[in-house]
């Protein structure tokens, strides 16, 4: 057993040995390649004609043509639809009118009748007149008043 288990050991210790010499003559033979590479680079840019180097160099001027010459522009801010803005003055003046908190119901149908526009979605409207108007509260879930 000890035997066996020696011959192992020594067995590791070569293959190891042997895994760093193969790694080592991989590495030199990468250089190798390298350094080839690099002299054939050097050589075929001395061998270029000179016709090559003055289209690559109209070439990159195209690009870069092209590329700066886009006009910039400005982005456009959104405005909101006049019939919101309607909306939200119709939301103030019926919440002023009341003393108590009125439910998102009944003033989404308020505000609907009164200006004629359908509030299709109405948490968002509402969260939105509290961003402008911050007299107005939401004391319970789905009621708004102002204050």
């Amino acid at each position: 057993m000890a035997d066996q288990r020696e011959a192992l050991c020594m067995r590791l210790a070569e293959i190891d040995k042997h895994e760093i010499s193969i790694l080592r003559e991989f590495q030199l033979e990468r250089e190798k390649i390298f350094s080839s590479l690099r002299a054939l680079e050097r050589s075929s840019k001395e061998k270029k004609l000179p016709s090559q180097v003055a289209l690559e160099q109209t070439a990159n001027d195209i690009k870069t043509y092209r590329v700066t010459s886009k006009p910039i522009q400005q982005k456009k801010r959104r405005q909101g639809r006049a019939e919101s803005k309607a909306s939200r003055e119709a939301a103030l003046h019926i919440l002023k009118q009341q003393d108590k908190p009125m439910s998102s119901i009944e003033l989404k149908r308020k505000i609907e009748k009164e200006t004629g526009v359908h509030i299709s979605n109405m948490t968002s409207f509402m969260n939105t007149l509290m961003k402008m108007h911050p007299e107005v509260k939401k004391p319970y879930r789905g009621q708004y008043r102002m204050i």
